[in-house]
């Protein structure tokens, strides 16, 4: 049923409402009608994860089991069902045709999309990159001897992309499935790094139009897994802050011509909007953190328009071997989708924010790194503005806590935010 948008459409971005449906009492109902769109009836249910996109939509998983009659015979299966508030995927340029396993439901006020994994109807490409027969058979098509034994996911933002690890024959793959009118400029990303030696990202094995891009593994240890795997009292000096400096200046020059992407310091009134409605932050608490923040940088230099890496952060700076006895440097990076212009003061932003949270986010085992938070905030300061790169990190801090797991963390992560637009009345 299709239903013209009316004043009392309810807005993809009205979280608030789309919570209340999507994961109370009438999310059952919601779950019912798309399984009776396919035959099925709906058993059990619970929520798995909440999504909320910052201005846009806010999507459910679920855990679900299906009743369907099989030749005279009631089953039961356990099956994973999505559902997004978002709107544009069966009509415009930039929307994906729905395929199977996607249901459109629409009562005249609210318009969702209803789907069963891995049918996500903005990444087409996922039946692909998430079944080995058929991503064995994409290899093979590009001429890659392989069999995949085992996928793993790694991540998977709904309509936005996934990252799956891949044990084949000839060792350890990643695929990403993308949007597939983001797929070529990914490439393109990637293929600056081939073209220059001074830092690797993960090389293009193959790609399609669907949206789907293996990669070679890099061959190196994540930072933060660095970290974690340091004892605490020598975490503070288990990465020279200057490597990091060096990274950032090796990132392809060529990466500046690519198109800009705003920084979080641009999206915070969104950030703490979300963060209002879903972690029931006190709006009060977060104008007056918003405000530090536009305050801090006002009338400052941001420094020169270079390549960024735009989501520089622990677990996407990979770690060298550099012998016996001798600290790990960085060898290259991985998910470098952001690549492009912007300023070197946001990227060391995200680094210092991203290590900042990390205590917060696995107690006990990051124990000692805010003494490398500092280590960082000193050494970085001689680059860039000091004043700025402490606003821009509790920017990047706000944004984090938006999909913090619970209340007290996302609260714990504003302390942590505070803190860094309190520092900048030292300067």
């Amino acid at each position: 049923m299709t239903v013209e948008t009316s004043a009392s459409r309810t807005s993809p971005a009205d979280h608030r409402v789309w919570r209340d449906l999507l994961t109370g009492p009438s999310a059952g109902a919601v779950l019912a009608a798309a399984l009776g769109a396919d035959g099925a009836s709906l058993d059990t249910w619970h929520v798995r994860e909440v999504q909320a996109r910052p201005g846009a939509e806010l999507t459910v998983a679920y855990d679900v089991v299906a009743r369907r009659r099989d030749d005279g015979a009631d089953t039961s299966a356990h099956e994973h069902l999505f559902a997004t508030s978002a709107a544009g995927l069966d009509a415009g340029a930039d929307s994906t045709a729905l395929d199977d396993g996607v249901v459109r439901l629409d009562d005249g006020t609210h318009l969702l999309h209803v789907w069963r994994h891995p049918h996500d109807p903005a990444l087409p490409g996922m039946p692909v990159g998430t079944t080995p027969a058929r991503l064995t058979a994409r290899l093979r098509e590009a001429g890659i001897a392989a069999d995949v034994l085992s996928l793993e996911t790694v991540t998977y933002r709904p309509m936005r992309r996934a990252v799956l690890r891949a044990r084949t024959t000839i060792g350890t793959l990643y695929v990403k499935v993308v949007r597939p009118a983001r797929a070529a400029a990914l490439v393109q990303r990637h293929e600056l790094f081939t073209a220059q030696d001074r830092l690797a990202a993960p090389r293009v094995l193959t790609w399609g139009d669907d949206g789907v891009v293996v990669l070679a593994e890099l061959v190196g240890r994540p930072l933060a897994d660095h970290l974690a795997a340091t004892p605490a009292h020598r975490q503070p000096d288990a990465f020279d802050p200057a490597d990091l400096l060096r990274l950032a200046a090796a990132l392809p020059a060529e990466g500046v011509r690519l198109p800009r992407r705003a920084p979080w310091a641009e999206r915070l009134d969104q950030y703490t909007a979300a963060l209002a409605d879903g972690h029931g932050i006190d709006p009060a608490r977060l104008d007056r953190l918003a405000a530090g923040v536009r305050d801090a940088v006002r009338g400052r230099d941001l420094g020169p328009v270079v390549t960024t890496h735009g989501d520089l952060h622990a677990a996407n700076i990979v770690l060298g071997d550099a012998g016996p006895g001798a600290a790990p440097r960085p060898a290259g990076v991985l998910d470098v989708d952001t690549l492009g212009p912007g300023h070197l003061v946001d990227d060391l932003a995200c680094a210092v924010a991203h290590l900042a949270v990390l205590p917060g986010l696995a107690p006990g085992t990051y124990d000692g790194v805010d003494g490398l938070v500092e280590r960082c905030l000193a050494g970085f300061g001689a680059a860039v503005d000091p004043v700025v790169l402490r606003a821009r990190a509790a920017a990047v801090v706000v944004s984090l806590a938006v999909g913090a797991p619970d209340a007290a963390t996302a609260s714990g992560w504003i302390d942590v935010a505070e803190r860094f637009v309190a520092a900048v009345e030292g300067f």
